[in-house]
């Protein structure tokens, strides 16, 4: 094995064990912290306060509430760590981890202690709330805002539109037929845009569909990660926005799931962008430099 081999295992083995931590703690705390401390980590709608709406992110109401968190906190980072490996600055994933983690716990509290306690009065001074869904739908949002630019800087503008509209679409028509968001006569109109935007996409582009699959089969290594990753996106977000009551008998959190997945989107475009602004602006004196007379 090479020396540069060699450094990458060694990073992809530090990389999994910081994204492990965070399981590590969650599982630490449910099950090891004293019940004194975890009443003072809930968020309480009536004495609202910023430390606790991050210390309530890591506090679960039972093991299948736990487990469901840690679930999705794994399938979602897997799919995103396997989608920017190929990335040549991976600090941009990282800062955008980072900022999930620290800005998703008060977002998330923030916007659904403003709705529900201020503006619609719909929850009592003693309601609490916890969990780490919402972090993992910021997790969502830098996923998806990955998928795009991955898939734009491959194989250009056009294709991480339509990736991007697909995954949207698919989410909206997984919702129809899963929530009560969406009414089934909206599940029938748009399953019926996706039929009929395949079939039209099929019969126009029959005499390609060879060419097309041996190109696919060609960049399979690189289209695998971006497939995995877009059904990750389109089940995650059938399941945040559910207004049914779970198996606790609790309603799910959709204004702190969809804000939560909106936050991660911002924080990875924001970075993204410092990220690109910051390579123009170091590339330019070195441009100018070298064609400049002398």
């Amino acid at each position: 094995m090479s020396r540069r081999q060699g450094a990458r295992t060694s990073t992809d083995a530090m990389e999994i064990a910081i994204l492990s931590g965070v399981v590590g703690v969650l599982v630490t705390v449910h099950f090891f912290l004293p019940e004194a401390l975890r009443s003072q980590f809930l968020f309480t709608y009536g004495e609202p306060t910023v430390v606790s709406a991050w210390t309530a992110a890591i506090l679960h109401d039972s093991v299948s509430h736990l487990a469901s968190s840690v679930t999705w906190y794994v399938i979602v980072m897997a799919s995103a760590c396997a989608l920017t490996t190929t990335w040549k600055r991976r600090r941009s994933f990282w800062l955008a981890v980072v900022g999930c983690l620290v800005l998703a716990p008060p977002m998330t509290k923030l916007v659904d202690y403003w709705l529900l306690k201020v503006q619609w009065n719909l929850v009592a001074d003693a309601t609490t709330a916890r969990g780490f869904s919402g972090v993992v739908s910021a997790f969502g949002g830098l996923l998806y805002v990955s998928l795009a630019r991955t898939v734009t800087a491959r194989y250009g503008y056009a294709a991480g539109v339509a990736t991007t509209g697909t995954i949207v679409l698919g989410a909206l028509s997984a919702l129809a037929f899963t929530s009560a968001v969406l009414s089934p006569s909206v599940a029938v109109v748009l399953c019926t845009i996706v039929a009929f935007a395949i079939g039209i996409g099929i019969v126009s582009n029959r005499p390609k569909i060879p060419t097309w699959r041996a190109w696919a089969w060609s960049q399979r290594d690189g289209l695998l990660p971006i497939v995995v990753g877009c059904v990750v996106v389109v089940v995650l977000l059938s399941q945040l926005f559910q207004v049914q009551l779970d198996e606790t008998g609790r309603f799910v959190s959709v204004i702190a799931h969809g804000t939560g997945f909106a936050t991660g989107m911002i924080v990875t475009v924001l970075v993204l962008i410092t990220e690109y602004v910051g390579q123009q602006s170091t590339e330019k004196p070195s441009n100018q430099l070298e064609t400049s007379p002398e």
